[in-house]
């Protein structure tokens, strides 16, 4: 096959992955069933290493800030913000991410 012929090929593949699905109904119950599959489905794993690693980005800052002018509270505070704004984006993306492709790859 020549290159052009492998491009076509592509766009005939993509015309196929965007176009209207005939029956609505069983499209809509195959997408509930993979968000809960997929998304529901890995809360706890992310609760559970995000505990973790809550407790060490805890640690660290406890173990960094040796200022006795600081209150021991903006250890707790300074962990909740680099946690939530920071770190939970990344570590949902990243074990989702793996689950993800774990999941469509059996």
């Amino acid at each position: 096959m020549t290159n052009l012929e492998h491009i076509g090929a592509y766009f005939l593949m993509l015309k196929e992955v965007f176009k209207k699905p005939q029956k609505w109904k069983v499209f809509w119950e195959l997408l509930s069933r993979e968000i809960d599959d997929l998304g529901l489905k890995s809360l706890g794993i992310v609760a559970f290493i995000g505990f973790f690693v809550g407790g060490v980005v805890a640690i660290q800052t406890a173990l960094n800030v040796d200022s006795p002018f600081i209150p021991k509270y903006l250890i707790g505070f300074a962990t909740k913000r680099s946690m939530i704004l920071e770190f939970a984006p990344t570590f949902i993306s990243v074990i989702l991410a793996g689950k993800v492709g774990s999941y469509i790859t059996s």
